[in-house]
């Protein structure tokens, strides 16, 4: 998988995980363990994570 497909596929999931916390099917707690659990699992870095999230 490429850098640009990971980036992608991730962003797309936190896109769907801040719809379900924004219509109350997570809790605020659910979101943050599925984020970091994400986070761990595509093994993404500090550095891509503040590339990848920063608002412009």
């Amino acid at each position: 998988m490429t850098d640009e497909q990971r980036k992608f596929l991730f962003l797309k999931q936190i896109k769907t995980l801040d719809t379900l916390k924004e219509h109350g099917a997570i809790s605020g707690e659910q979101y943050e363990i599925s984020y970091n659990g994400l986070v761990s699992k595509m093994h993404i870095t500090e550095k891509e994570l503040k590339e990848w999230t920063e608002k412009k």
